[in-house]
């Protein structure tokens, strides 16, 4: 069979320049370290990779949700704590005010004592996180007890409405991060007596039952029973600002077990990626020892062919 001059050199030609773009690419790769940089140059290599990307970017998102709800229940549990503070040393003047031995005029500078911790309690309540007032429930831009009048009102968003929610991992529920304020010092259920000294059951938030205090210790008489009674209302907010405390504890730690549960799901994934996409460098460096090899006897083989072209004219 009879090979033209043209279609031999051709056929050289052709050796010669898949060699040396072999030769090269190779190179390319281990200088880059990337086994493509085009997703022509691998579809379904490059597919897989921009889905762990993908995949890797979702997980850093909730990465960062973690560390932001951490940081702001930290920040709240921190800031209970010195509730309780305030609280505990309320405690402890009721109990002093709700002494026989005390007199009216004892009893009054207990109560401008109560009542300058009823407000350090306030303005923790009202305390920002970032940008946040944390007890204010959804509504984090206001101030979750203000005063109105002589009232300590809330006016944050309800318990019910109230959760503040980030996703922190793939086929979780949305993770609830914060505490409404009338969880803590909202309405309550104290047992209180009547006028007519009878006990009943009394529907009452913490700071009406503060200012009805405040009323009972400035009081020419003082009524002892009725000022031991509040010590209800104090022991249910110890009790409660000590429950969250406790929940926050928990929910920090299942933050932390999450967050390890992330990293390892990101380092497995990263380590698919670099299967995929980086280069092995010892089988690249066999490669190019392989391709130079190949290059450079197609390029002998290629100067003798072409240089004796016509001694091949016929087969």
């Amino acid at each position: 069979m009879r090979i033209s001059d043209s279609v031999l050199t051709n056929m050289v030609m052709g050796s010669m320049g898949g060699n040396y773009d072999t030769y090269v690419n190779t190179i390319q790769k281990i200088v880059s370290n990337k086994n493509f940089s085009k997703v022509s140059e691998n579809p379904t290599d490059a597919t897989k990779v921009l889905k762990l990307d993908n995949q890797i970017s979702q997980l850093n998102i909730y990465q960062s949700n973690i560390e932001a709800a951490t940081n702001e229940m930290n920040y709240t549990y921190d800031t209970l704590g010195g509730m309780q503070d305030e609280l505990s040393a309320i405690n402890s003047l009721i109990v002093e005010a709700a002494n026989a031995s005390t007199s009216p005029e004892s009893a009054k500078a207990i109560a401008t004592e109560i009542s300058e911790r009823v407000k350090t309690v306030q303005d923790k309540l009202n305390a920002k996180y970032l940008d946040n007032y944390i007890f204010s429930g959804t509504f984090t831009g206001v101030q979750a007890f203000q005063t109105v009048g002589d009232d300590i009102v809330y006016k944050g968003s309800s318990t019910n409405a109230g959760d503040r929610k980030l996703t922190i991992a793939e086929g979780m529920p949305p993770f609830v991060f914060n505490i409404a304020g009338d969880k803590l010092f909202g309405e309550q259920t104290y047992y209180l007596k009547d006028d007519n000294g009878d006990t009943q059951p009394v529907t009452s938030d913490f700071f009406s039952q503060m200012k009805d205090l405040n009323t009972l210790l400035n009081a020419d008489t003082l009524d002892y029973d009725k000022i031991r009674e509040k010590l209800q209302v104090t022991n249910q907010a110890i009790t409660n600002v000590t429950q969250q405390q406790g929940t926050i504890s928990a929910q920090v730690s299942k933050l932390d077990t999450t967050k390890n549960l992330n990293e390892s799901t990101i380092l497995n994934l990263t380590e698919n990626k670099a299967d995929l996409e980086e280069v092995d460098i010892i089988k690249a460096a066999s490669d190019l020892a392989n391709a130079q090899t190949a290059m450079q006897a197609s390029y002998l083989l290629g100067t003798r062919v072409l240089n004796n072209v016509s001694l091949l004219d016929y087969l």
